[in-house]
């Protein structure tokens, strides 16, 4: 039984796309692994749709807004891009900032006619974030810190046993 189970996981993990730095990562230098599209620098747009609602996510000087309704503002290296986390289909909004040598990532979803922050992760000392599923993930030395979509938040967990990071 144990051997069938292996098995299966092993063709399951087969299927699974591959989490790679792509051309594009590599030439834009990005942090964030995985995200479906995004848009990486100091200045730009990435419109994408949310059923039949199209959207424009804009980054200028810092300031992230969406259709014009600012979300967030910030410093550090900027990556915005779109990620179903919530399993319903539609993109998620996901912002990324690289600053004083760690990676912070906020997650917005579409709901009720407006843009929802959903989650917060993060870490200090830690070079990229990867994005996987439902999943996204931080190495920070040789700890694991993950932040796992689970019905209506985000839950942590890290592999070396520490609390979540206070960001």
């Amino acid at each position: 039984m144990k051997r069938l189970i292996t098995i299966i996981c092993l063709l399951a993990g087969l299927t699974a796309n591959a989490q790679m730095r792509t051309y594009s990562d590599n030439e834009s230098k990005t942090f964030i692994i995985g995200l479906e599209s995004y848009f990486y620098g100091e200045n730009g747009t990435l419109d994408f749709s949310v059923g039949n609602a199209d959207f424009k996510a804009l980054l200028a000087s810092g300031t992230v807004s969406v259709n014009d309704t600012e979300l967030e503002a910030g410093e550090g290296a900027t990556v915005i891009g779109t990620h179903d986390f919530t399993g319903n289909r539609a993109p998620d909004l996901v912002v990324a900032r690289k600053k004083d040598g760690g990676v912070y990532a906020n997650v917005y979803t579409f709901a009720d006619g407006k843009w929802k922050l959903v989650g917060k992760v993060g870490s200090t000392e830690a070079e990229e974030i990867r994005v996987f599923r439902q999943v996204l993930s931080i190495r920070k030395g040789s700890a694991l810190l993950s932040w796992t979509w689970h019905g209506n938040k985000f839950d942590y967990k890290a592999s070396d046993g520490s609390s979540e990071p206070v960001l």
